[in-house]
């Protein structure tokens, strides 16, 4: 733990290292770390995210990812994932947008949609939901998800594409409607973010998996 507390608060000196929580943390990130992996932290990462964590519950989803944060910073062979950037993304996300994220680490989802065609206007009715294969189940507040992916799309983490070409349903000779199939999956960004930062199991904060 001493060991690891050098190489990690080497760029910032005011932390108060001698406080529980803090011991606590460093534990933690010791404990994912071997000592000869260990490299000094980037003061952008490690600065946000000791600050952050004073405002969480220390067994929290977000914690862990601030302490998987912590350990990737100081570890050479996850150094280069820890993105400065990242420090500010857990702080913006929610335990449920964590959940997401780490289901889609673990696999792509599909969405099927179908959008009814208006001849009288010439448009489209916005797309309904035929069939989403996410567990929106294991969230707290499962109708939140497409807000919740517009925000993660937002933060280039994780969104929903079109796979291939509208599919036209057509009745009679007259087209009156398309099926839209989606996939749901991380950006590259986000694999980057889910390798630094993803806890291993997420079934240690209440979510059956």
């Amino acid at each position: 733990v001493v060991k690891t507390a050098r190489f990690l608060l080497a760029p910032v000196d005011y932390l108060a290292t001698q406080q529980d929580r803090f011991q606590n943390y460093l534990k933690r990130i010791a404990d994912k770390v071997p000592q000869e992996n260990l490299v000094v932290a980037s003061p952008q990462v490690v600065g946000k995210s000791f600050e952050s964590l004073r405002y969480l519950e220390d067994d929290s989803i977000l914690a862990e990812m601030f302490v998987n944060l912590l350990a990737s910073s100081v570890d050479k062979t996850k150094h280069k994932n820890s993105h400065p950037a990242f420090p500010n993304i857990i702080d913006n996300i929610s335990r449920d947008e964590a959940i997401i994220l780490y289901f889609l680490n673990q696999q792509n989802f599909k969405i099927k949609q179908y959008a009814v065609y208006n001849r009288a206007d010439n448009t489209f009715a916005a797309p309904q939901n035929l069939n989403n294969s996410f567990p929106v189940s294991k969230l707290d507040f499962p109708d939140n998800f497409f807000v919740y992916m517009n925000h993660l799309n937002s933060l280039n983490l994780a969104g929903v594409w079109q796979e291939g070409n509208q599919i036209p349903d057509i009745k009679n000779g007259i087209q009156v409607g398309v099926t839209i199939n989606n996939t749901i999956m991380l950006q590259d960004f986000g694999k980057m973010f889910a390798a630094a930062s993803m806890v291993d199991d997420i079934s240690r904060f209440g979510v059956e998996v």
